[in-house]
């Protein structure tokens, strides 16, 4: 037996506006997009902690190429594993809405290299309904100027 699906078209946008310690879900009702809607916002504690207050009862001391030894914390995979795993949450919040067909095009708008990290996190499904990618970290901008930016950027058309 042989089944046909047709994918419902959803004329809305979600927009994720993410960094590797806040995360904001919005929507938007197309072709105008008017405004923007909060779905959700996520927050990553984790991001704002040094590797340190985790991990160990005070700094140490790593060796730095060259043979320099320096007092204090090397958070490279520290910070890089924290990005890895919020993104991964983020990842799971944008699937559900995909899977409940909740939106028909995603816009993508992260720092350079929390983009990246959302890209490898992103599965195949998901990954083609990004319609836009905004290299920029603008999570600290209020809706109006965000919406503002986004209509410039031409990501509604």
């Amino acid at each position: 037996m042989t089944r046909k699906y047709e994918h419902q078209t959803v004329a809305v946008a979600w927009i994720l506006v993410a960094d590797r310690g806040r995360a904001q879900i919005l929507s938007a009702d197309l072709p105008d997009a008017e405004r923007l809607e909060t779905v959700e916002t996520l927050v990553h504690p984790a991001s704002t902690v040094h590797a340190r207050d985790l991990e160990t009862d005070g700094p140490g001391s790593f060796q730095e190429r060259g043979g320099e030894r320096h007092a204090g914390e090397p958070e490279t995979d520290f910070r890089h594993r924290t990005a890895r795993d919020f993104a991964s949450q983020i990842v799971e919040r944008l699937e559900k809405g995909r899977m409940a067909n909740a939106f028909g095009k995603l816009i993508v708008v992260a720092p350079p290299l929390f983009l990246g990290v959302l890209r490898d996190k992103l599965p195949g499904p998901l990954a083609q309904m990004v319609a836009h990618e905004i290299a920029k970290d603008l999570t600290r901008k209020r809706e109006k100027e965000l919406h503002e930016r986004l209509v410039a950027a031409e990501v509604f058309s």
